[in-house]
């Protein structure tokens, strides 16, 4: 059953009382997850709360970097509980790589991979969700 309207949201389509694409509960959980992974603090001017730690330390130099992923990893989790209300059983997990590329010179930078496990309430399914993010300065030239 397609209950859940996909995004982006496209309001030209509801103003013209056009059907907007719908989607499965995942499909709309995902969504949602992605959204605030990819949502700095601040940018939702009804909620400054709304959105994800990883974009707070973009330009920060890690010293710890396992301090940082447990610290990261609870903040996420604690988010994800805050604003998603229809996955339950939340486990999250966080990898920081370094990840060699060629992009017209050699560069090194250091690639978040999110991974969220739970159970959506609705319908007691396992869900899962990934994301990978570059983070800025801790690219460099080699």
């Amino acid at each position: 059953m397609m209950d859940y309207y996909q995004l982006p949201l496209k309001l030209g389509e509801v103003i013209r009382q056009e059907e907007h694409p719908k989607c499965v509960l995942s499909d709309s959980v995902a969504a949602l997850l992605h959204l605030i992974s990819i949502t700095h603090f601040g940018e939702c001017k009804y909620d400054e709360s709304f959105g994800c730690e990883i974009w707070e330390h973009d330009f920060e130099n890690i010293s710890n970097t396992q301090l940082y992923k447990e610290q990261l990893r609870k903040l996420i989790q604690e988010t994800l509980e805050r604003y998603e209300p229809r996955l339950a059983v939340i486990r999250v997990d966080i990898q920081i790589d370094q990840v060699d590329y060629n992009a017209g010179r050699r560069r090194t930078k250091s690639r978040i991979s999110l991974d969220v496990k739970g159970t959506l309430t609705k319908t007691n399914e396992t869900f899962a969700f990934a994301e990978q993010f570059f983070i800025g300065p801790l690219s460099y030239t080699l």
